[in-house]
Protein backbone atom coordinates (compact mmCIF):
# COMPACT_ATOMS: atom_id res chain seq x y z
CA UNK A 1 0.00 0.00 0.00
CA UNK A 2 1.39 3.57 -0.90
CA UNK A 3 2.05 5.92 1.83
CA UNK A 4 -0.48 8.43 0.80
CA UNK A 5 -3.16 5.38 0.90
CA UNK A 6 -1.44 4.14 4.47
CA UNK A 7 -2.17 8.26 6.05
CA UNK A 8 -5.66 8.50 4.07
CA UNK A 9 -6.59 5.26 5.63
CA UNK A 10 -4.91 6.31 9.32
CA UNK A 11 -6.57 9.78 8.90
CA UNK A 12 -10.41 7.85 8.10
CA UNK A 13 -9.23 5.52 11.45
CA UNK A 14 -9.18 8.74 13.43
CA UNK A 15 -12.72 9.97 12.48
CA UNK A 16 -14.29 6.92 12.82
CA UNK A 17 -12.91 6.94 16.34
CA UNK A 18 -13.64 10.37 16.73
CA UNK A 19 -17.34 9.49 15.75
CA UNK A 20 -17.59 6.58 17.99
CA UNK A 21 -16.44 8.42 21.07
CA UNK A 22 -19.27 10.86 19.89
CA UNK A 23 -22.03 8.35 19.54
CA UNK A 24 -20.70 6.82 23.41
CA UNK A 25 -20.82 10.34 24.67
CA UNK A 26 -24.44 10.77 23.07
CA UNK A 27 -25.07 7.58 24.43
CA UNK A 28 -24.29 8.43 28.05
CA UNK A 29 -26.40 12.12 28.50
CA UNK A 30 -29.15 10.19 26.73
CA UNK A 31 -28.85 12.71 23.93
CA UNK A 32 -29.58 10.61 20.83
CA UNK A 33 -32.28 12.51 19.26
CA UNK A 34 -29.83 14.65 17.92
CA UNK A 35 -27.45 14.00 14.75
CA UNK A 36 -23.67 14.96 14.63
CA UNK A 37 -24.81 17.29 11.40
CA UNK A 38 -27.36 18.53 14.10
CA UNK A 39 -24.43 18.79 16.76
CA UNK A 40 -22.75 20.88 14.81
CA UNK A 41 -25.54 23.05 13.97
CA UNK A 42 -26.04 23.88 17.57
CA UNK A 43 -22.82 24.97 17.67
CA UNK A 44 -23.39 27.70 15.75
CA UNK A 45 -25.68 28.77 18.18
CA UNK A 46 -23.38 29.00 20.91
CA UNK A 47 -22.87 32.96 21.03
CA UNK A 48 -23.45 34.83 24.00
CA UNK A 49 -25.19 37.85 22.02
CA UNK A 50 -27.63 35.04 20.22
CA UNK A 51 -27.98 34.40 16.19
CA UNK A 52 -30.49 35.94 14.28
CA UNK A 53 -32.17 33.14 12.06
CA UNK A 54 -30.72 35.17 8.87
CA UNK A 55 -27.26 35.27 10.51
CA UNK A 56 -27.80 31.32 11.00
CA UNK A 57 -28.80 30.68 7.40
CA UNK A 58 -25.89 32.55 5.98
CA UNK A 59 -23.46 30.62 8.21
CA UNK A 60 -24.80 27.70 7.66
CA UNK A 61 -25.18 27.81 4.28
CA UNK A 62 -28.78 26.60 4.37
CA UNK A 63 -32.45 27.88 3.45
CA UNK A 64 -34.00 30.15 6.02
CA UNK A 65 -37.08 27.70 5.93
CA UNK A 66 -34.68 24.46 6.73
CA UNK A 67 -32.70 26.84 9.42
CA UNK A 68 -36.54 27.80 11.30
CA UNK A 69 -37.36 23.84 10.86
CA UNK A 70 -33.83 22.86 12.51
CA UNK A 71 -34.75 26.08 15.34
CA UNK A 72 -38.08 24.36 15.80
CA UNK A 73 -36.87 21.32 16.73
CA UNK A 74 -33.74 22.64 18.92
CA UNK A 75 -36.80 24.86 20.79
CA UNK A 76 -39.03 22.06 21.27
CA UNK A 77 -36.69 19.88 22.88
CA UNK A 78 -35.10 22.50 25.44
CA UNK A 79 -31.75 23.26 23.27
CA UNK A 80 -32.64 26.77 22.29
CA UNK A 81 -35.19 29.74 23.28
CA UNK A 82 -36.02 32.66 20.86
CA UNK A 83 -36.06 36.31 22.29
CA UNK A 84 -37.58 39.10 20.76
CA UNK A 85 -35.07 42.13 19.27
CA UNK A 86 -35.83 45.03 21.95
CA UNK A 87 -35.51 47.31 18.41
CA UNK A 88 -36.73 45.40 16.29
CA UNK A 89 -39.98 43.36 16.62
CA UNK A 90 -39.74 41.66 12.91
CA UNK A 91 -36.39 40.12 14.69
CA UNK A 92 -35.30 37.33 16.89
CA UNK A 93 -32.22 35.88 18.25
CA UNK A 94 -31.90 32.47 18.90
CA UNK A 95 -30.28 31.81 22.09
CA UNK A 96 -29.02 28.13 23.73
CA UNK A 97 -30.62 27.17 27.06
CA UNK A 98 -28.15 25.98 29.29
CA UNK A 99 -28.88 22.57 28.05
CA UNK A 100 -28.04 23.80 24.77
CA UNK A 101 -24.45 24.88 25.74
CA UNK A 102 -23.91 21.65 28.11
CA UNK A 103 -24.13 19.90 24.62
CA UNK A 104 -22.54 22.39 22.09
CA UNK A 105 -19.34 21.76 24.31
CA UNK A 106 -19.79 18.18 24.74
CA UNK A 107 -16.47 18.37 22.53
CA UNK A 108 -14.59 18.02 25.25
CA UNK A 109 -15.82 14.99 26.83
CA UNK A 110 -15.33 13.33 23.38
CA UNK A 111 -12.00 14.21 23.35
CA UNK A 112 -11.22 13.11 26.69
CA UNK A 113 -12.84 9.42 25.38
CA UNK A 114 -10.71 9.59 22.44
CA UNK A 115 -7.44 10.38 24.71
CA UNK A 116 -8.44 7.58 26.98
CA UNK A 117 -9.30 5.11 23.81
CA UNK A 118 -5.69 6.11 22.17
CA UNK A 119 -4.38 5.35 25.80
CA UNK A 120 -5.55 2.20 25.84
CA UNK A 121 -4.87 0.78 22.23
CA UNK A 122 -0.98 2.24 22.47
CA UNK A 123 2.09 2.09 24.46
CA UNK A 124 3.52 4.84 26.17
CA UNK A 125 6.29 5.16 23.44
CA UNK A 126 3.24 5.28 20.50
CA UNK A 127 1.87 7.86 22.59
CA UNK A 128 4.79 10.12 22.52
CA UNK A 129 5.48 9.58 19.03
CA UNK A 130 2.18 10.15 18.39
CA UNK A 131 1.78 13.57 20.50
CA UNK A 132 4.78 14.60 18.60
CA UNK A 133 3.62 14.24 15.03
CA UNK A 134 0.18 15.71 15.71
CA UNK A 135 1.90 18.96 17.53
CA UNK A 136 3.87 18.80 14.25
CA UNK A 137 0.80 18.59 12.13
CA UNK A 138 -1.84 20.85 14.38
Amino acid sequence: MKTDERLAKGIAGLLLLKGTCYVHVLEDLKLMELSIRQLGYLKSLNRPEGVTMSELAEKLDLSKPSVTQMVRKFIQIGYAEKEACPHDGRKFYIHLTIKGKSLAEMDSLVVDEMVQKVEDRLSKEDVETLIAILEKIG
